[in-house]
């Protein structure tokens, strides 16, 4: 369904799973142990989900109406706008999105008697607004940003139960501590793959991108530059990965989690040789759909924790 495609539903997914994963099975059995109340009890934590994959689904939506002319020529196949959805269709499916977002995100505000929580809705909004319309057409900028919502989707929920994790702290400091690193470290994974992937998908459009006029970081920098940028946060993520591995080394014994830990570490070690040998748009998009499933490998590494 072209609806599904436009709002990138599978990634929607991800997000939804992701904070799931992150609340109940992290955050939630550890506050019962302790007779904690988090600030938004199971249902309302539904509700804030919805808000995240609605802004989610906005910014998809809005990045394909104001990018169709780069896309027309760097992914024609794939073009949704103006081919199997109105333009007047995608702007409506839009607003509507943020606008049911914004009502969702204005209750829960005021059901954990936090007014001021709703600003976060439409800040994140303008900046998903302001990506997809200015930064992504620059160097670096719109990449950073990108990579910041991202790892945003975590940090969001640390941000919600900010007072939880303080009295989880003071009660069992070490349980607290090693959330925290959990947390920290997922937030650091997810900023360094986006921005990986980021500037690997910029090297692979750079034909398009050119021809339309945007100045992102092959275009401005050149390919060796970027090409230099992306090793660079390969090799982060890759020594950040085993830094997590030696601290929670007891919890990642498991048969399942080693696995799962290989399949992160295997693959981002082939993007990095792919990536230092890549010659055209092809072997980007290679090095991109590589990148792509360490990402969800790190979602399942949650899982084993």
């Amino acid at each position: 369904m072209a609806v599904l495609r436009l709002i990138r539903f599978p990634n929607l997914l991800i997000v939804a799973i992701t904070q799931a994963i992150l609340y109940h099975h992290l955050l939630l059995p550890n506050f019962r142990e302790f007779g904690i109340h988090p600030s938004l009890s199971p249902q309302l934590f539904s509700i804030f989900i919805l808000v995240t994959v609605l802004l989610t689904a906005g910014g998809y939506v809005i990045n394909d109406l104001l990018d169709s002319d780069a896309d027309l020529i760097n992914k024609p196949q794939k073009v949704i706008i103006d081919k199997s959805i109105s333009r007047q269709s995608g702007v409506w499916l839009y607003f509507c999105s943020n606008l049911m977002g914004f009502f969702l995100a204005l209750y829960l505000a005021f059901r954990v008697n936090y007014v001021a929580l709703v600003n976060i809705f439409p800040l994140a909004t303008a900046g998903l607004f302001l990506y997809s319309y200015i930064f992504k057409r620059r160097p670096l900028v719109g990449n950073f940003l990108i990579s910041f919502y991202c790892a945003g989707v975590a940090g969001i929920i640390w941000f919600a139960e900010r007072e939880g994790f303080a009295d989880l702290l003071r009660i069992a400091p070490e349980v607290g501590k090693k959330i925290q690193l959990i947390f920290i470290t997922y937030l650091f994974f997810a900023f360094l793959s986006t921005l990986l992937r980021e500037l690997t998908k910029d090297m692979e459009d750079f034909d398009g991108d050119a021809q339309v006029g945007y100045q992102t970081a092959p275009i401005a920098w050149g390919m060796e530059v970027t090409r230099k940028l992306a090793l660079g946060c390969a090799l982060s993520l890759f020594i950040m990965l085993l830094f997590f591995a030696y601290q929670f080394y007891q919890q990642l014994v498991q048969p399942w989690s080693l696995a799962v830990l290989f399949l992160i570490l295997v693959p981002l070690v082939v993007a990095m040789i792919q990536l230092y040998k890549a010659q055209n748009k092809q072997n980007y998009h290679q090095v991109s759909q590589l990148v792509k499933w360490i990402m969800f490998s790190g979602l399942l590494l949650l899982l084993f924790l």
